[in-house]
């Protein structure tokens, strides 16, 4: 697999408080300015994610070239490459990460964490989503996607987070990449305590909606985990990133 060309920074790479400035420098001006986007548009390993997707993703593909850099070229050093998505939806973007992974990593896992029944009860208070939003997503179709591409390293996941993480911890397994994109306070707040002590050393903590106008009570519980653990972001378009365990 042939890595991206990422473009040279003239920052230092130094890592400190959940970030490095260089690395997130690399993904998200590059993106934005420097070509990168056109690169992984054409990448060999990106058309086969996106074919494995089955278009089922409603992800903005500036945030879905970022997973595929982190992935490919900022995966290497990590000692554990699990993957863990809290809040798949139709499970577009997992099968691509599993697709990808099975590249880049041989024998990691993702695991596609959702009620595929639609939102839980939410807080009013600070969600705009509420009981039953994007209820059109089938754990079925997904199931049967996945095994039709023989991508046997997703683990589809029904459930509340908190009914179905305990079982997942008790696997032991280390995460390399954490893809927080459940929109609701409730289960950013649990998702990101939750995985905070199972992730790799380095490893991303990636927010999907957190950053989103329609998401103000994920921006909340974004908000404490700063404030909790005194992070900087290591970048904030197109994901807010953070670094585990740095």
């Amino acid at each position: 697999m042939n890595a991206i060309a990422l473009p040279e920074i003239g920052t230092l790479r130094t890592v400190a408080r959940g970030r490095s400035a260089h690395d997130g420098y690399q993904r998200g001006w590059g993106l934005m300015h420097a070509g990168v986007a056109d690169l992984v548009a054409h990448h060999p390993l990106y058309q086969a994610g996106v074919e494995a997707s089955a278009h089922w993703s409603v992800m903005v593909e500036a945030k879905r070239m970022n997973l595929f850099l982190i992935l490919t070229s900022f995966y290497a050093g990590l000692d554990g490459k699990d993957v863990i998505e809290f809040g798949s939806y139709r499970g577009g973007n997992a099968l691509f990460m599993a697709r990808v992974l099975w590249d880049v990593a041989p024998g990691a896992k993702v695991y596609a964490c959702d009620t595929y029944a639609g939102m839980p009860e939410t807080d009013a208070a600070r969600d705009l989503h509420g009981p039953g939003d994007f209820g059109d997503s089938s754990y079925d179709a997904l199931v049967a996607r996945r095994d039709a591409l023989g991508l046997t390293n997703l683990l589809v996941v029904k459930g509340l987070f908190q009914d179905t993480f305990p079982a997942i911890a008790r696997e032991r397994p280390t995460f390399g990449l954490a893809h927080i994109d459940c929109d609701i306070y409730s289960g950013v707040k649990y998702a990101q305590e939750a995985v905070w002590p199972r992730m790799a050393r380095g490893g991303y903590v990636v927010y999907d909606d957190a950053d989103t106008p329609s998401c103000i009570g994920a921006t909340e519980a974004v908000e404490e985990l700063v404030m909790k653990r005194k992070l900087n972001s290591e970048q904030v378009w197109p994901h807010w990133v953070f670094r585990a365990g740095l």
